[in-house]
């Protein structure tokens, strides 16, 4: 499973991360992986909150694992 990241990461390690799960994003939007390629650098998501545009709630998209802060 995804770590938390720490002070001097980079990133967190996203290849065991389960659908499902929900992930805070650097840009500080919350998304739920709605599938996991498990290569460790791209993860399926669907936005729950998006606090700088609402109307993507709903809205799927790919991140990158340097986007992703942690597991929420």
């Amino acid at each position: 499973m995804a770590q938390e990241s720490r002070p001097g990461d980079d990133f967190v390690s996203l290849q065991e991360v389960p659908e499902g799960t929900k992930v805070k994003l650097a840009d500080g939007v919350i998304a739920e992986v709605t599938a996991n390629p498990r290569d460790g650098g791209w993860l399926f998501i669907k936005f729950v909150e998006y606090p700088d545009d609402p109307s993507r709630v709903g809205e799927d998209d790919m991140v990158f694992c340097t986007d992703v802060l942690g597991v929420v």
